[in-house]
């Protein structure tokens, strides 16, 4: 055998299996880890781009993915700790733009996901915040944004 992949599930998960999905606002508390043989290539690239990633354990060597100024920053706040819905949070842009940049971030960790780029640790899904998932305080905090009763950090 050349090649092996694994997908590891509790058998004690209360309500069964239920896989990685981007239906609905789970995803928002996945949290990503780069594939290790995963690189990021920023030389030669083309118009619009910031970066290409390549993960170099393809068995197809031209599978490669071309990602923005944004994408770049949501892939950079990829540490193994935060959670999808605190790297996108944490990087917004603005805003006014909060909901279109959320659904941008969707497709863009599906795409990660489907592209071999990452893997997801869905085991945490709920925390100790209250109860709270990272979704609900994920919206929580863009009303905050939105209200300024908190302020955006600062990645500068």
């Amino acid at each position: 055998m050349v090649r092996h992949s694994l997908i590891a599930e509790r058998d004690d998960n209360p309500g069964g299996s239920k896989g990685v999905s981007f239906a609905g606002d789970a995803w928002l508390g996945y949290v990503p880890h780069r594939m290790s043989d995963t690189i990021s290539v920023q030389q030669r690239l083309p118009p619009g781009a910031a970066a290409v990633l390549i993960n170099k354990n393809h068995t197809y060597r031209d599978i490669f993915m071309t990602i923005d100024v944004t994408e770049k920053r949501w892939v950079d706040g990829i540490d193994g700790n935060c959670c999808i819905g605190d790297i996108v949070k944490d990087r917004l842009q603005s805003t006014s733009q909060q909901i279109e940049q959320i659904d941008m971030a969707r497709v863009f960790f599906e795409r990660l996901w489907w592209h071999d780029q990452v893997v997801f640790d869905a085991s945490r899904l709920t925390n100790t915040n209250n109860g709270q998932g990272p979704n609900e305080r994920l919206k929580r905090n863009q009303n905050s944004i939105a209200n300024g009763s908190i302020s955006k950090p600062d990645h500068s």
